[in-house]
């Protein structure tokens, strides 16, 4: 009896079996769809390794896990795509920007460039010079210079004291009882010694030179008064440096090289009355001061009465050429005493 109810419960058990068979499919699909999604998301690596080393040995489910992995990675793919879209809708100065981070040493290049091109107008904007590039004398006759002055306690009291002895008529542009004294001084030092006479009038126009330039900014470009800017000679600062070099060298070769720096042809000079400029242009007596040096080392005897250097002795072009080393920074409101105190220390340095 047990055994035939047994039999009994199976066979009730299999008539509803071909119902729930055909139920199954619709109600378990999601269930396995699920697995199978389970299945791909979890081993896509392990597919993609067997895919890479057997390429032709792919069963039918290696092919449909394969087939479906690219759709699990779709989202990686279309974040992807979305960071590619993103760097496409870049602006373009994220971009110039990204780029001028990957190329420092680039970018850092091109600003120097830009810097070096735009530090000229910078520097003319803020009126700076470039200093003078001269020869400085520091031979014997700077020496001798030295020693004609070593036992001048106030060169201000000494030029002073000058003035008031009996002399040659001053030059009217000695003004001053300081600058007419300033004149016979360096007139008598020059005609006992040309060379120390010479010294004393470069280094004082050395000295005044670089505050000239300043003084006179833009409206001395072009002038004749900076490197190759002489035309029908050299330029002042040119005529400082050679005249400096025969100082410390006086050989014919030297003494040549002032002789053709020299301009010859002015028919006019800026102490004329046309051109005389007031103290507020002071700076303008420099465009004579190395003619005057010239002519003092190549000129011999003249005629101090004359109104030109081209006719002056050697040793009057040294003492005049000491006032217009002073006149020139003798600006508005300068002191006289204060000008000959710095070059006498300029003198005797």
């Amino acid at each position: 009896m047990a055994r035939a109810k047994s039999k009994k419960t199976v066979k009730k058990a299999k008539k509803p079996a071909p119902k729930q068979a055909a139920k199954k499919p619709a109600a378990k699909p999601p269930a396995a769809k699920k697995a199978a999604t389970k299945k791909l998301a979890a081993k896509p690596p392990a597919a993609k390794q067997a895919a890479a080393k057997q390429p032709t040995a792919k069963t039918p489910a290696a092919k449909q896990g394969a087939a479906k992995a690219p759709a699990a990675k779709q989202p990686a793919a279309k974040t992807r795509a979305s960071s590619a879209a993103k760097s496409t809708a870049t602006p373009a100065g994220s971009r110039a920007s990204s780029a001028a981070k990957s190329t420092p040493m680039t970018a850092k290049s091109s600003a120097r460039a830009t810097g070096a091109k735009s530090a000229p107008k910078s520097r003319a904007a803020k009126g700076v010079i470039p200093p003078p590039s001269f020869h400085v004398p520091a031979g014997p006759a700077r020496q001798r210079l030295r020693d004609a002055l070593a036992w001048v306690e106030d060169f201000v009291v000494e030029c002073t004291r000058l003035a008031g002895e009996d002399g040659p008529l001053p030059w009217p542009h000695a003004d001053m009882p300081e600058l007419v004294g300033l004149e016979r001084w360096g007139t008598q030092l020059a005609k006992s010694d040309r060379e120390a006479g010479v010294c004393a009038l470069v280094l004082a126009a050395q000295h005044g030179f670089p505050r000239v330039l300043a003084a006179g900014g833009s409206e001395l470009a072009g002038m004749g008064y900076r490197g190759d800017e002489g035309i029908d000679g050299a330029s002042v600062e040119v005529q400082l440096d050679r005249c400096a070099r025969w100082v410390d060298d006086p050989t014919e070769a030297n003494r040549q090289a002032v002789q053709d720096g020299i301009d010859p042809t002015r028919q006019l000079h800026t102490w004329d009355r046309d051109l005389l400029p007031p103290d507020a242009k002071a700076f303008r007596w420099y465009a004579e001061i190395g003619q005057l040096a010239s002519v003092a080392i190549v000129k011999g005897d003249g005629d101090p009465a004359s109104t030109s250097y081209y006719y002056w002795p050697a040793e009057v072009s040294a003492g005049r050429g000491l006032v217009v080393a002073a006149r020139g920074l003798r600006t508005a409101g300068s002191d006289i005493e204060a000008i000959l105190r710095d070059i006498y220390a300029a003198l005797t340095a």
